[in-house]
């Protein structure tokens, strides 16, 4: 399959992509962006390292970097990937390994500082195949990457930043602990969600968001709870399309006070995203409220899509909205462990701009102040 200039291979035969790049292209040199540990448990070093071994290929491989990469990481994973001179980025890992590759990619490629946002092509792009081990950030269908500077997240965008080929092998998913589960998977729902209720939303974002949605919200609970490789197979599709669909319009409130929360307390970005989510659920499901939606927003025909996501999602009501989402995260043990010391007035004050003016309704200081009173009250 392919989607723009990306070369997509889902299921159970995905590997095939892989093998004919190589009997076509023949790389010598291959740099590898993998997870620490992620690599072994999913069985992608087995699989890999007989690829490679047939191939006759050099393999330099990077993982020192953190979850959550920071810029030195990067330029020091740029530096490596330069030294190296190999022919082709394999990506294989979760979304901070998916970032970090695309990252390394680019900067080897253009001048300019990652976080300025300010970029100059200075020579051609190496190939990168992005294969993920998680069924969750759909990092191998976007334009863009994460980084951190001074504990301060950057979103790095470009359209060299999406990986030319996507390779999702769900049996790399198949080992994964409930909870890394339950926080990428609800990554996937999240921005499915955030993505159909968006101000950039297009007819091709809401039809990806619509059937990410449809597969994640049923099936996250039992993957989570009573996992089975079939379920699992689902859940890596739909992450994908989660993925398509907010390649186009990007993230909104719940994305962009989430990084705070895993830069000061350490929580997994899945499980970040989910503290705010059942109060901006609720915020941009109500029809009647005091709020203004953004100008880019026709009412009417947000009204409509509103119905269908309270519909497909099974509330109740608009009144049971927040409560009703908090027990669906409760249920796949997402849930509010606290904030230990951190100052929570100071954490909401970080939020990133950048996605909150995607989101509806209009995040002014009232509503930050009432988002401050929930999360405090459940602390």
């Amino acid at each position: 399959m392919k989607k723009n200039s990306q070369i997509t291979a889902i299921g159970k035969y995905a590997m095939n992509l892989i093998e004919t790049y190589f009997d076509e292209n023949k790389p010598h040199r291959v740099f590898l962006v993998r997870g620490k540990h992620s690599f072994i448990s999913s069985g992608a070093e087995y699989i890999l390292s007989d690829l490679f071994r047939r191939h006759a290929c050099f393999v330099s491989e990077f993982s020192d970097f953190q979850e959550n990469p920071i810029l030195e990481e990067v330029n020091n994973g740029c530096n490596f990937f330069e030294k190296s001179k190999s022919d082709i980025i394999i990506a294989c890992g979760g979304g901070s390994v998916l970032d970090m590759a695309k990252l390394i990619r680019f900067k080897a490629a253009y001048d300019g500082d990652l976080v300025d946002s300010v970029f100059e092509k200075k020579k051609e792009l190496t190939p990168l195949i992005a294969l993920p081990t998680t069924a969750g950030t759909g990092c191998e269908a976007t334009p863009f990457a994460v980084c951190y500077k001074n504990s301060i997240k950057y979103s790095v965008a470009h359209n060299d930043m999406l990986p030319d080929y996507a390779v999702i092998f769900p049996q790399f998913t198949y080992n994964n602990s409930s909870y890394l589960t339950a926080c990428t998977g609800f990554d996937a729902l999240s921005q499915s969600i955030e993505a159909y209720w968006n101000v950039n939303a297009t007819a091709e974002s809401d039809e990806y968001a619509k059937r990410a949605i449809s597969v994640l919200w049923d099936n996250l609970p039992k993957v989570v709870n009573s996992p089975s490789n079939e379920i699992r197979d689902l859940m890596s599709v739909a992450a994908y399309w989660s993925g398509c669909a907010i390649a186009i319009t990007k993230t909104t409130a719940p994305h962009a006070f989430s990084y705070a929360f895993t830069t000061h307390c350490g929580y997994p970005h899945g499980h970040a995203v989910a503290l705010s989510f059942p109060f901006f659920m609720a915020l941009n499901l109500l029809e009647k409220q005091d709020f203004a939606f953004q100008p880019r927003i026709n009412i009417d025909e947000y009204y409509k899509k509103t119905a269908w996501l309270q519909s497909q999602l099974g509330f109740s009501d608009e009144i049971n909205i927040q409560s009703e989402m908090q027990s669906y995260l409760n249920n796949i043990g997402l849930c509010n462990n606290g904030y230990g010391d951190n100052d929570l007035t100071i954490m909401l004050n970080q939020v990133n701009i950048q996605r909150l003016v995607n989101n509806p309704v209009i995040v002014t200081k009232d509503i930050i102040e009432r988002l401050k009173n929930v999360l405090g009250t459940i602390n």
